[in-house]
């Protein structure tokens, strides 16, 4: 937890602290957290979700729904038109259709609501900046008393977040420690009495550990929630990750003796027994953790028409820019000056970044995530960069894709 910022955790989990969560909660057991009503109303509101629904050509299965645990077919509410030279085949909503089914008591379910919605963009760049693992918010939404899914279990950690009215929920915990998709077991079904069974109210969370199984109630009523699905790396990751560095080495790419003797196979596997234990040694989550947080790649943002013009920037320092690296850069850290050259270095988006030194007095409040205004930056420069040099910088990270333009109203 040392250096981590938990900002839009706390947010999410007030009155309880993060801290307290990560300690007790956090990849343990699950977590129920009283809300006040409407504490998550502003994150999807029914007239921002029937936008998204109206404006969007959104397909099976990213859209779709789901009746006691089946998904319905998609030609019940979606519709596939050809449309121009190429014949392309674009999907349309039927709205009279879809609604139909919904009042039938079909749960809408929309994977991925966060890239289609700009808080839920936010809140999942946030989450990602300070839980460092990739996030997805998946949108649920019913009217009778239908379950939209089967008691099942997830292979992430997932917050629910009662957006509007009410579900009950039934957490039965784990019957295999720690399950995956493609398994060499398969995880039981329970069979006993679920461990915790409760209604979430609007502006309720609750923490839901990853493979744990769970089923959720409608109670015949309109009811909205968000799942925020929290992927985190497991050791089959970190022995992915290894074998991919030792495709460096000769030994490991060598083809394995089948035909050699037995004391030249004993040689062989103790060449790559050696090798391996190497890179497990003791950094080896820390190296790997590292990489992992550079390579991760952005959220797409651009900055037209000011990018793809000569200025590069608008003409007012009123514009504000933010980094968009989805991992925090920490350049006390990360970042290696040089008396000899003069430069300063970090990684990000599976790139090496190196900039002249004077660069950190403009990319240090950009660490913290916040959108900053063009003239703000230029203030925290005074005495070290000029005004035309700063433009300049700002300019050139707008064009590397490390900092884009945010509207003025954004993050503030």
């Amino acid at each position: 937890m040392e250096g981590m910022v938990f900002d839009y955790l706390a947010k999410l989990l007030e009155p309880c602290l993060p801290e307290e969560f990560i300690n007790s909660s956090w990849g343990r057991t699950y977590k129920h957290v009283s809300g006040r009503p409407g504490k998550f109303s502003h994150l999807l509101p029914w007239e921002r979700l029937n936008e998204i629904l109206s404006r969007h050509r959104l397909d099976f299965p990213r859209l779709r729904l789901t009746e006691n645990g089946k998904s319905l077919p998609a030609n019940a509410y979606l519709r596939h038109v050809t449309s121009g030279r190429q014949r392309i085949s674009i999907p349309r909503l039927m709205p009279a259709e879809l609604t139909a089914q919904l009042r039938r008591g079909a749960t809408l379910v929309l994977d991925a609501v966060d890239e289609l919605y700009a808080p839920l963009e936010e809140l999942a760049r946030e989450l990602e900046r300070s839980l460092h693992e990739h996030i997805q918010i998946n949108a649920y939404a019913g009217w009778r008393t239908s379950r939209g899914f089967d008691l099942h279990w997830d292979d992430h950690d997932v917050f629910i977040l009662q957006v509007t009215g009410r579900k009950r929920w039934s957490l039965y915990g784990m019957t295999r420690a720690y399950p995956v998709m493609r398994d060499i077991e398969a995880a039981r079904k329970p069979s006993g009495p679920p461990l915790w069974e409760e209604t979430l109210e609007d502006g309720d969370l609750l923490y839901i550990p990853r493979g744990w199984w769970h089923v959720a109630q409608p109670l015949n009523e309109p009811t909205l929630h968000l799942t925020v699905g929290i992927h985190n790396r497991t050791g089959l990751d970190l022995l992915r990750w290894i074998a991919e560095r030792l495709r460096a080495s000769e030994n490991f790419r060598k083809d394995l003796p089948r035909l050699a003797s037995a004391p030249e196979r004993a040689a062989h596997m103790n060449q790559l027994r050696a090798e391996l234990l190497a890179e497990l040694g003791e950094d080896a989550l820390d190296r790997f953790y590292e990489d992992f947080d550079a390579s991760a790649q952005p959220r797409p943002h651009l900055s037209l028409p000011w990018s793809a013009a000569p200025e590069i920037l608008p003409p007012s320092n009123d514009a504000r820019v933010r980094l968009t690296a989805p991992r925090r850069l920490e350049l006390d850290s990360k970042a290696r000056r040089s008396g000899a050259d003069g430069v300063i270095e970090f990684s990000a988006q599976g790139k090496r970044w190196r900039f002249a030194a004077a660069a950190e007095v403009v990319l240090r409040p950009l660490l913290t995530g916040r959108d900053y205004s063009i003239e703000e930056l230029c203030e925290a420069a005074k005495g070290t960069l000029d005004e035309r040099t700063v433009r300049a910088f700002v300019g050139e990270l707008i064009l590397k894709g490390l900092v884009a333009l945010v509207p003025s109203e954004q993050g503030r």
